[in-house]
């Protein structure tokens, strides 16, 4: 994974939806308030391709750091899209390359809200109304058929590339808000978000995706967003509590680092030793500033496992929260394996479980999810749910890798990683989907990973 760019020669076929766009008309008015007119109502290409990296930009933004608002510009975006579309302004384009992920989030959402539907009059289920709900929260999954001809309406350097710069932007965000939670909360951080699951995971999402945002050639400022976006993401991660994330924190900056290798060494190189002394210093206290920053948070919820497990060594059957844990796991297994092809659809998902809990120590509350997301989609809808999650995963994965050679691989194939790490590891032990927050931001992000490959092949990335 190297440097972004390609070398063609001879006439350029339709490199994007931009190229099927008419050029703006030669007597177009000029001027500042000509300009803002035109690039409103009566957008040029290029004016086009540079509003959807704005959106793509402020979408980023608030994924990392502005909570449901990320699913409220998704929903616009979508919107946008569809009026769009059926006002011609660009043609409904869906390259092959799109398919993968556009055709797995399709199946999901067809898969999950047929198993509400299914069981809606069944035992432990609420009504057919109730299924509707659920499906209405589910179609967060169906925003990609929208989503998709608005993005390819753009060149690479419009998709990625400002992804990235929200998301650090959003990262940097990330410390005041967060100081400022824990200052109210006075322990784990929830942010915007509100719930310090889907927090962790966008700010791991930020945290990897503003090390990408060096480009090939990083200046002083842009190097510094990389770095302290990444610090605040890290930071936000750390703060929230969640012991789930917390391993995949190294992963994903990891994984940035080395598809951004080459801008790395770069900018390192550029330096005379003294200054490369600096960097190294500065870098090593931000870092040192964060882990006294978070040391009471993570002390706090180290300490808390450790009792637990001096509870459960002392009492193998005492109730403390690993072994309520460990029992919900095993109650949501066997219910998966008394009813493993279709399961139990959402609203009967706590009383599919039920039957195989200690009454006692489950007396008086439940859990919305069961604390790992392959129990719970297999609880909801079995096998064929658990196949469709796999399809999910793998999708963005599975897209960037083929399309590695094509302009801006390298990053597009760090950055499906950063997105699979970032959810996937959180939701074997908590939360992953089915939260307006993770659903959006997983679907916007996966479907620009896919619209990001160009149609035509160019140089290795």
């Amino acid at each position: 994974m190297g440097h972004d760019g390609a070398v063609n020669s001879g006439p350029m076929p339709p490199r994007s939806g931009l190229d099927l766009l008419a050029p703006a008309p030669a007597h177009a008015r000029t001027g500042s308030l000509g300009h803002a007119r035109a690039v409103l109502f009566r957008p040029s290409r290029l004016d086009l391709g540079r509003r959807n990296g704005w959106s793509n930009f402020a979408f980023f933004v608030l994924a990392a750091a502005g909570g449901s608002g990320a699913t409220v510009v998704a929903i616009l975006l979508a919107s946008w899209s569809l009026i769009s579309m059926a006002l011609r302004r660009f043609r409904v384009r869906i390259e092959r390359s799109d398919l993968p992920v556009l055709l797995s989030l399709i199946g999901f959402f067809a898969v999950m809200a047929g198993s509400d539907l299914i069981h809606a009059g069944g035992d432990g289920g609420a009504g057919l109304g109730h299924a509707w709900h659920l499906v209405g929260k589910l179609l967060l999954f169906l925003l990609p058929v929208f989503l998709i001809p608005r993005m390819r309406c753009s060149v690479f350097r419009d998709t990625l590339p400002p992804a990235f710069a929200g998301a650090a932007v959003g990262g940097v965000l990330l410390i005041p808000i967060c100081i400022l939670s824990y200052a109210i909360e006075g322990e784990r951080v929830a942010g915007l978000a509100g719930n310090p699951g889907p927090l962790s995971i966008c700010a791991l999402l930020a945290a990897g995706f503003s090390v990408l945002s060096l480009p090939d050639h990083p200046t002083r400022s842009r190097a510094v967003l990389a770095v302290v976006g990444c610090l605040g993401a890290s930071f936000a991660v750390m703060m929230s509590g969640m012991r789930g994330a917390w391993p995949a924190l190294p992963v994903v900056i990891a994984i940035a680092l080395f598809a951004r290798r080459g801008a790395v060494v770069e900018r390192w190189r550029a330096k005379s030793p003294l200054v490369q002394a600096a960097m190294s210093v500065a870098v090593l206290l931000g870092v040192a500033l964060v882990a006294v920053a978070v040391a009471r948070v993570v002390g706090t919820r180290v300490e808390a496992m450790v009792s637990d497990l001096s509870q459960i060594a002392a009492d193998v059957d005492s109730a403390t929260s690993l072994n309520l844990r460990r029992a919900m796991y095993e109650a949501g297994m066997q219910a998966f394996a008394a009813q493993p092809f279709f399961g139990y659809g959402e609203a009967a998902r706590w009383s599919a479980i039920q039957p195989y809990l200690d009454s006692q120590a489950f007396a008086g509350f439940s859990f919305s999810h069961l604390h790992n997301i392959f129990l719970t989609v297999g609880v909801d809808a079995g096998l064929l749910g658990i196949a469709a999650l796999c399809f999910v995963l793998a999708a963005p994965v599975w897209t960037a890798w083929r399309a590695r050679g094509r302009i801006g691989g390298g990053r597009r194939l760090a950055a499906s990683l950063v997105l699979v790490t970032a959810f996937l590891v959180p939701g074997f032990s908590n939360i992953m989907f089915f939260h307006d927050i993770l659903d959006s931001v997983w679907v916007f992000a996966a479907t620009l990973i896919a619209a990001s490959v160009p149609p035509r092949q160019g140089q290795a990335a």
